[in-house]
């Protein structure tokens, strides 16, 4: 079964008060973990995202959605990687750990139709 996706869009629908809510609370995480969350929070950050990410077809109508699969339990080892790299490189790792992160949740992202929502 072959699918063209050309005649698709994507459109998040990202609030505002989404946004506002979900730093408060990776904030509190930050100080409870004594920074220690900030290395967990890109990744559910992205999460976080894509999966308030539709599909359009032409007509305008939504025909499906992104969700990213990641949990604490498939990235941990990739976290301990990049926290001992960051800290080994005096925190340049982190900016390549930043891209090794949207890498990582758009492989582990899957779009469930319309009918799954």
């Amino acid at each position: 079964m072959s699918t063209s996706f050309s005649n698709y869009q994507l459109k998040s629908e990202l609030g505002f008060m989404d946004v506002i809510g979900h730093v408060i609370v990776w904030i509190i995480l930050a100080i409870v973990t004594l920074g220690l969350a900030l290395f967990v929070f890109p990744y559910y950050m992205q999460r976080f995202i894509i999966s308030k990410t539709y599909a359009y077809n032409e007509q305008g109508q939504r025909v499906g959605r992104l969700v990213c699969t990641i949990d604490l339990a498939s990235i941990i080892g990739n976290i301990i990687l990049w926290a001992i790299i960051s800290i080994i490189t005096l925190g340049i790792g982190y900016l390549v750990f930043m891209y090794k992160i949207n890498a990582h949740c758009m492989n582990h992202t899957k779009i469930v139709g319309v009918n799954d929502l």
